[in-house]
């Protein structure tokens, strides 16, 4: 999870170097961010359902090559920008994959909700850990190229050694003979629970990494002018923003109870702060309010994801561990289209107005999970499952 986190984010710390570098415009450096989504929704859209019926080490291996191959698609960029959108496309497929694959297998390995704090402690370090990385040495060779095939070559290491990894796999439910129904119905998520998942913890999904997407990618453009912002000032930001994101977990793991909506309410609410103080960075272009963004904006993103996944985790009948943990993290990444749509809005309107409308849309998912908290478990749920 680390090794598919570290290339899922290191290009995005590049991304104003693309621009004074490689003559990018703000749009296209961010589309090519952007165009990760596009092998990240069919992986988090099949790879979850594939990987409870046939295991989850297949596509933890698979996660892996995707992930090298996108590190060696994005070097070919240095020739033609189809490189670059061929690469993230990859890295969309690996991370994808990763998500579903093993973050459900360490749920299976772990006991109660540690799988939770730990899938979601791997991936945010890995999204500080590659931008980290590629930053350095991008700023020491001025060669994305370089920082790439060094990712390669520490991903093949590990896929090598992940073939010696064994997996326990329980009996699949469509395996489950036709005497044991009680068996087979418990294997699968209860009605109460998907109103739960549907209801309570898909509303505020977007804000994970919509947080996170508007802390490293918006506010350094809020900051600066259009490609203007500095190599060190833009890994600065993604390395602290997915920083605190990961070094917050550990903090909050003892407030983390699934029978209360606590948890996701502070998220939100410090998303809400986070969007506040960007309205304040657009209008002054202070670089030191662009770090309380950042941090602010990371707290929250290591906050809705413990609190997101875990009721994943907790809500899911065995046999659909995979596949509502993808369709959580696809809702998830609707949020890292934000950037591509504010490069689009700041070509005709001023930015601070989409903050504005980020606030709104962040305001009306904090009263949706607030309406939902009757779908925890124990409140009331024979109203739930007839409502």
């Amino acid at each position: 999870m680390i090794l598919t986190g570290w290339c899922a984010n290191q290009y995005v710390s590049l991304i104003s170097w693309y621009q004074q570098h490689r003559e990018l415009s703000e749009f296209e450096a961010m589309l090519v961010m952007g165009s990760y989504l596009l092998g990240m929704i069919p992986a988090l859209a099949y790879g979850g359902p594939l990987a409870d019926r046939f295991g989850r080490k297949p596509f933890t291996l698979a996660a892996l090559g995707f992930s090298i191959l996108g590190s060696l698609a994005l070097m070919t960029g240095l020739f033609a920008e189809a490189g670059l959108y061929a690469g993230r496309v990859f890295t969309g497929l690996g991370m994808g994959l990763a998500m579903v694959a093993v973050t459900s297998w360490v749920k299976v390995i772990s006991l109660g909700p540690a799988g939770a704090t730990r899938a979601a402690l791997c991936t945010s370090a890995g999204f500080a850990i590659g931008p980290a990385i590629s930053g350095a040495i991008v700023g020491g060779t001025q060669s994305p190229e370089v920082a790439y095939a060094v990712h390669a070559l520490a991903t093949l290491a590990w896929l090598l050694l992940m073939l010696t990894a064994k997996e326990d796999r329980p009996l699949p439910a469509t395996q489950l003979s036709k005497d044991s129904a009680p068996v087979q119905q418990q294997m699968h998520t209860s009605a109460a629970n998907m109103k739960r998942f549907t209801r309570l913890v898909l509303p505020a999904a977007p804000w994970v990494f919509g947080m996170a997407a508007t802390g490293f990618a918006v506010v350094p453009a809020l900051s600066s002018p259009p490609g203007q912002s500095t190599l060190l000032y833009t890994t600065t930001a993604v390395v602290v923003t997915m920083g605190m994101g990961a070094g917050i977990q550990p903090l909050i793991k003892r407030f983390n109870d699934v029978s209360r909506i606590m948890l996701l309410m502070v998220g939100l609410a410090v998303a809400l702060l986070a969007l506040l103080s960007m309205i304040a960075v657009a209008l002054t272009g202070s670089l030191v309010l662009g770090a309380v963004a950042f941090v602010l904006s990371g707290s929250a993103n290591g906050i809705l994801l413990v609190a997101g996944l875990s009721q994943v985790l907790d809500l899911a009948g065995p046999a659909d561990i995979g596949k509502l943990t993808g369709r959580f993290y696809m809702c998830c990444f609707i949020g890292f289209t934000f950037p591509t749509f504010f490069a689009l809005w700041r070509m005709v309107a001023d930015p601070v107005w989409f903050i504005v409308l980020l606030v709104l849309l962040c305001s009306a998912s904090m009263i949706q999970v607030y309406r939902a908290r009757k779908y925890l478990p124990g409140k009331n749920l024979e109203a739930v499952i007839t409502a």
